[in-house]
């Protein structure tokens, strides 16, 4: 798993999360690399990076990562 998602601690934060499981990890990251398209041993990092830098892209990860999350973060 990649460590990218400590970066995503402010999105994670407006889904409502502050730490995640293994297994809701493994959702956020496959949902961030659908999202995105960086499938495979594409690096991640810099395809989130950009991402984050726009707001519409930064809420549609919001948006898609609630939706993902059966029971968010507890």
């Amino acid at each position: 798993m990649s460590c990218y998602l400590r970066h995503l601690k402010p999105v994670l934060e407006k889904v409502g999360c502050g730490t995640l499981t293994r297994d809701q990890r493994k959702v956020v990251d496959n949902t961030v690399r659908s999202i995105t398209g960086a499938r495979g041993n594409v690096l991640i990092w810099p395809v989130v990076k950009e991402w984050l830098e726009d707001s519409v892209n930064q809420e549609r990860l919001i948006k898609e990562i609630k939706n993902k999350l059966v029971d968010p973060c507890q």
